[in-house]
């Protein structure tokens, strides 16, 4: 049985595809407005410095910063220099590659993710965690890594470390 006379789709892999782009029609566009609410940032630029405050020394490569959250070099270049603005994020040459720089978190950058963090992870729990039975979301987490690009997989595992040391 398939979705439509034309569709090459069986009917449940086409309910999958609507949910997918159902999903990412609606909740990036929620993640946003709750966060500018709550730390006057969209999503992307709240992600940036909650990762940076991951990082031990808070200073990541700007490509891995791209890598990491799927953006252009463009994108992240345009994101960033409204963060460098807003005081939150400085940019450093790197010594050994001038081609390349830094994104490095301020104390403003951390004050910011700190006192979001109880918001950002009560919004967390509302659009996705607490919706995943707790025995399915292991297998959720794989699911969901296996659909991002692989460089950008390589980089989350990398960057998960932190949480399966």
């Amino acid at each position: 049985m398939t979705a439509s006379p034309t569709s090459m789709l069986s009917t449940q892999d086409e309910l999958l595809w609507r949910r997918f782009t159902a999903v990412l029609a609606t909740v990036p566009a929620a993640l946003d407005e709750r966060l500018r609410d709550v730390t006057g940032l969209n999503h992307h630029q709240f992600s940036i410095l909650a990762m940076l405050a991951s990082r031990p020394d808070r200073t990541l490569q700007m490509a891995n910063v791209a890598k990491a959250t799927d953006s252009s070099l463009s994108r992240l270049s345009h994101t960033v220099t409204k963060l460098e603005a807003a005081g939150l994020v400085t940019r450093r040459t790197c010594d050994h590659d001038r081609r390349a720089s830094w994104a490095v978190l301020t104390d403003q950058g951390l004050a910011v993710v700190a006192d979001a963090s109880d918001k950002y992870d009560a919004l967390k729990r509302e659009v996705l965690v607490d919706r995943v039975p707790e025995q399915v979301r292991p297998q959720l987490t794989a699911l969901l890594t296996a659909l991002l690009p692989d460089a950008v997989a390589e980089q989350c595992t990398e960057f998960d470390a932190d949480l399966t040391r």
